[in-house]
């Protein structure tokens, strides 16, 4: 209905349908009644529609100005620098700096203002050209100038009805007051150009006033287009949502049943996840329960070498001859006794003591033990900067990470070989960084780079590395845990871990540790430790017999009384006979027919005082309660060394001493 009234019009154009409808000012032609509220949105929508039109315009209109100048210098020679002046110095540069302007947010504003005043002012400068024409040249044919002003501003330059009107009578008003007053106009011309102006204005003005019209009433039409498709728009919501209540039973009743087989099958794959899970696990178990034997065993091979061998050193003079080649025998016992902690932490059955650790040894010593091993195809370099200070953590722990990461670096140059680069250096961060998923606070980190030019891996495969039990090697060739427990570990010291890795390009691994102030606290060395002598008699129990017999000479070296025993019962039944007689017992712990902790309880019923050292292939071979119940004096763990050793019998017996003192 709105739109049939809108269409009927009157013999000028306008609309006759009901003022409520469509309503305008008639002069200003703003709207007004109910349709006032769209006046802002108009001025708004045709801003946006005149501005490219406007623009080019204003370079239009430069150009007619401008080209007109070679009338100056023909029809006026001897005015033409004056005319130049207001052509080219006043008016273009006017032009020019209001289309510059038109790329700013602040014309928008100003738009109308500002076009009302450039046609005011064009128009001023013809009106100037006009006088001087007619004052020095008696040349009257400039006022041609004007009618081309009033082109352009009732048209062409977008300029709305009442401001381009108000410029255009400026115009003509400026006009006469410079004819009658500021020259001596003749009659027949002041009468004949007055004609023009004045036509050409009232017909300007009507231009512009159906231009604006025809502007508003397309825009008002499209309001009322923007409603019915409202309507429409709306119409079809309502169908669709009839038609949604229609089919959501059938939908809710698909979805669920999609779910429940989604679950059903989630179910399945879980059980046999878990399943293969418990295979792996149990594999684990099995292979860590015989590797904690393998290591025992082995402890028991290395405590008569080392035993023996650092008694020979106390025998040997710095001078003798055998001294290097004895040391070289217990240097190499003592690097049996870190493999043999390297298997228990393999079997987790060694705890872990952080101290300040130097990294640029523990990796010389890893790629030491590692070049041995690998093939000539695979090249070894290492840049490691000794300055890069301590990190706070375990030898041991740090022993697996390089050896897992190299030996991983290993398999991806198995067949075709390549480059494995070992780097250690030291960065500072600033706690904005967020290296693998972890925000590293902010301070000193040493960084510990691992890369090769193996197969590497794609972006799938690195979201799984850190996953337990993930693996891309063939069954049997890896466990998946390697890199799980080395992501553990590097948490555990407040590190982190970032992997950068393209196929047939290669891997790096880079590790973040917190640098620690301290210096490294003394590690193992090849050389032994001062050994304290002392005196005593002692109850030396272990089940296997060159152990007991290195014990024996062991402590009588050291200047005390030793009697060996093989069992827990034998030794028990010896103690019996003469409790008082002696004043330490050493038991093993892993022993065949009474455990040392069974051992040291019977005869603590019988004599409570008296002191006792357990011996242990892994410190978790003792539950603590027993440690506490039984009051074991200390713990000392296979292999054992003489220096530790005497250091230890000597402390527990000197507590023994300041007691009875007390």
């Amino acid at each position: 209905m709105m739109l049939q009234k809108i269409k009927q019009r009157n013999f000028f154009g306008f609309s006759t349908a009901g003022r409520d409808q469509w309503k305008l000012n008639g002069l200003t032609l703003n709207f007004s009644g109910k349709l006032k509220k769209y006046e802002q949105d108009f001025r708004n929508d045709y801003f946006e529609r005149s501005l490219s039109p406007f623009r080019f315009a204003i370079l239009l209109a430069i150009c007619f100005f401008d080209v007109f100048a070679f009338l100056d210098a023909w029809l006026l020679p001897e005015l033409k620098y004056m005319f130049w002046i207001i052509r080219f110095g006043i008016i273009t540069p006017l032009l020019l700096s209001v289309l510059v302007y038109s790329y700013t947010p602040a014309f928008k504003k100003y738009m109308q203002p500002l076009l009302s005043v450039i046609m005011y002012l064009t128009g001023l400068a013809i009106i100037v050209m006009i006088i001087f024409a007619a004052r020095v040249a008696q040349h009257y044919t400039y006022y041609a100038g004007l009618i081309l002003i009033f082109i352009f501003g009732y048209t062409f330059i977008k300029a709305r009805f009442i401001y381009a009107s108000v410029a255009g009578w400026s115009i003509v008003a400026s006009y006469e007051v410079a004819a009658i007053w500021m020259s001596d106009t003749p009659l027949q011309i002041l009468v004949n150009n007055n004609y023009f102006f004045i036509s050409a204005n009232v017909v300007g003005m009507f231009i512009s006033y159906f231009m604006e019209h025809s502007a508003r009433r397309d825009y008002y039409m499209r309001k009322l287009l923007e409603k019915e498709q409202d309507k429409v728009k709306a119409a079809n919501n309502a169908l669709e949502k009839r038609v949604q209540e229609r089919t959501r039973q059938l939908t809710t009743a698909n979805r669920d049943l999609k779910k429940e087989i989604e679950i059903r099958k989630h179910h399945q794959q879980e059980k046999a996840k878990l399943e293969q899970h418990l295979l792996q696990l149990q594999k684990m178990e099995t292979i860590g329960t015989l590797a904690g034997g393998i290591a025992h065993d082995f402890n028991n091979i290395l405590t008569p070498i080392l035993g023996y061998t650092e008694m020979a050193l106390e025998e040997l003079s710095e001078e003798s001859v055998l001294r290097y080649d004895i040391e070289q025998i217990n240097s190499a016992a003592i690097r049996g006794k870190d493999l043999v902690q390297q298997i228990l932490t393999f079997s987790r059955q060694v705890d872990f003591d952080k101290k300040p650790l130097k990294l640029d040894t523990v990796v010389h010593e890893v790629m030491k033990l590692l070049r041995a091993s690998f093939p000539s195809s695979i090249e070894i370099r290492q840049d490691l900067d000794k300055a890069t200070g301590t990190v706070l953590a375990d030898a041991t722990q740090m022993h697996q990470i390089i050896m897992n990461l190299c030996t991983n670096a290993y398999h991806a140059m198995m067949k075709g070989g390549g480059v494995l680069e070992v780097k250690l250096d030291k960065l500072e961060l600033d706690g904005k960084q967020v290296i693998g998923s972890v925000r590293l606070s902010k301070g000193a980190y040493v960084r510990l780079m691992i890369s090769d030019t193996g197969h590497g891996m794609d972006q799938r495969t690195m979201e799984r590395i850190f996953e337990p039990f993930f693996t891309k090697k063939e069954v049997g060739s890896g466990s998946g845990l390697g890199l799980s427990v080395v992501h553990g570990i590097v948490s555990n010291y407040n590190g982190a871990i970032e992997v950068e890795s393209e196929p047939e390009k290669g891997s790096r691994f880079m590790i973040y540790l917190p640098q620690h102030s301290e210096e490294e606290i003394s590690g193992v060395t090849a050389t032994p430790r001062k050994i304290k002598k002392g005196n005593g008699s002692i109850l030396f129990v272990d089940d296997e017999e060159e152990i007991t017999f290195m014990g024996k000479r062991m402590l009588e070296s050291l200047g005390y009384t030793v009697e060996i025993r093989t069992d827990g019962l034998t030794a028990l039944e010896e103690f019996k006979n003469d409790p008082n007689k002696y004043d330490l017992l050493v038991t093993d712990q892993a022993m065949p027919k009474m455990p040392g902790t069974e051992l040291i309880g019977k005869i603590k019923q019988i004599r409570p005082d008296l002191k006792t050292i357990i011996i242990t292939g892994y410190y978790d071979s003792v539950p603590r309660s027993d440690i506490e119940r039984f009051q074991i004096e200390d713990i000392i763990s296979k292999p054992i060394i003489l220096s530790e050793f005497s250091e230890l019998i000597r402390k527990v017996l000197s507590n023994k001493h300041m007691k009875k003192a007390s």
